[in-house]
């Protein structure tokens, strides 16, 4: 976490630190000298990204990663690299045999978990079968309805775990067993975990995809994403998806984020231990419905949570009885912050309803088992007797 893709650090003059280079072109004395480079233009390539993705690809145990502009764009880089093929120095009239929508009977299909961060949702369930591409939701916790949906046409399986906002637990390397047999591949949004809790790709995942917006930055300053896996891959992804689509990571982002990598281990160690203390809180409490923790016992995915993650992280998912109490409830938190976003140093809670799920229709949300009064609960870093006290004196004016 501190010294990979840093230590020596090839491009800099003794610098402690990686340097942010702010250029978009790299010069050569000679055409020689820029063949035997690969720093040519920084859509493509720049020295300060380079060092955040060799860091990110020693942390996920991964052959390569790359870093881009949000998680959004890792998903969708990394989903279209699998979906999709890479099409060069073909004319026009041959490309159209490739469209999906010429041959309905091959049409290529993704499945994902019923229960998705509503980004990745809109993208996969919205956007992508306007691409021609089907998208299936299942219970990726009932592996037998998995393989009921699997056929000649599936591509991909994507898994988010733990799952955003219900914090469901999907069993990485069940779901990645059923779709090799069929050669499908596996994409696993890591982002609540991080490769400090959870390295996918040790469980068979084909690819990873990362918000470094959350908690590998850990400060909640910049937006960044990132995909991890096979060299080839990544090569792919590099100079023919990223360079075409062009969702670039910015070198000061890069920068922010390589500080705060630093110190990923010790915060995800205290966000996870701090949520186990106030999730045990909220199962206790007599005015909380239901507490949703993988680090509870109660929690029906606790065992493998138990044996892909290193800790349990620092999301909680919550419930009150009423809408009105919690309507009363959110405005009452003093030190407990309300917003959207996840992985500061600072807690911060949701209205799923009213915040992340105020996209979704009413039929969605209830289709992902996410309720009118459900809350998510990002744990900081601050003391957990505080963050305790502040919860306790907001439910104690709900009576």
């Amino acid at each position: 976490m501190i010294s990979a893709g840093e230590d020596p650090y090839p491009e800099t003059s003794h610098s402690l630190r990686t340097p942010i280079y702010a250029t978009k072109s790299y010069v050569y004395e000679s055409l020689s000298e820029l063949v035997k480079n690969h720093y040519y233009y920084s859509r493509t390539e720049n020295p300060t990204l380079y060092a955040l993705d060799q860091k990110l690809a020693t942390l996920h145990g991964a052959e390569a990663g790359l870093s881009v502009a949000s998680g959004m764009a890792s998903i969708h880089l990394a989903c279209m690299s699998v979906l999709q093929e890479r099409v060069e120095r073909i004319r026009p009239k041959k490309i159209k045999k490739l469209y999906p929508q010429t041959n309905p009977d091959v049409i290529p299909n993704i499945i994902i978990h019923k229960n998705q961060y509503t980004g990745s949702y809109r993208l996969l369930t919205k956007i992508y079968p306007q691409m021609g591409i089907e998208t299936r939701r299942v219970n990726l916790n009932n592996l037998e309805e998995v393989k009921n949906v699997i056929d000649e046409n599936t591509k991909l399986i994507f898994i988010e775990t733990p799952a955003n906002p219900t914090v469901d637990i999907i069993d990485i390397k069940a779901c990645t067993d059923l779709i090799h047999e069929s050669n499908g591949k596996c994409i696993v949004d890591n982002t609540w975990a991080s490769p400090a809790l959870q390295q996918p790709l040790k469980f068979g995942a084909d690819l990873v995809a990362e918000s470094l917006t959350k908690y590998i930055n850990g400060h909640g300053d910049c937006l960044g994403g990132a995909i991890l896996g096979p060299k080839s891959v990544l090569r792919d992804i590099r100079y023919y998806w990223l360079e075409t689509q062009g969702a670039v990571l910015s070198p000061f982002n890069a920068w922010l984020i390589l500080r705060g990598v630093k110190t990923l281990g010790m915060r995800m160690e205290r966000h996870s231990s701090n949520a186990i203390q106030i999730a045990k809180y909220l199962d206790s409490h007599e005015d909380v419905k239901e507490t949703v923790y993988p680090g509870l016992e109660s929690h029906p995915s606790h065992e493998i949570a138990k044996n892909q993650m290193k800790h349990f992280g620092g999301m909680i998912g919550f419930e009150l009885e009423t809408v009105e109490k919690s309507n009363k409830f959110i405005d009452l938190l003093k030190q407990i912050k309300v917003g959207v976003s996840l992985g500061d140093t600072t807690t911060l809670i949701e209205y799923t309803s009213l915040m992340t799920g105020v996209d979704l229709a009413s039929w969605e949300r209830r289709s992902m088992n996410i309720s009118d009064t459900h809350f998510r609960l990002s744990v900081g870093l601050e003391d957990p007797k505080d963050l305790i006290k502040d919860l306790d004196q907001a439910l104690a004016q709900l009576k």
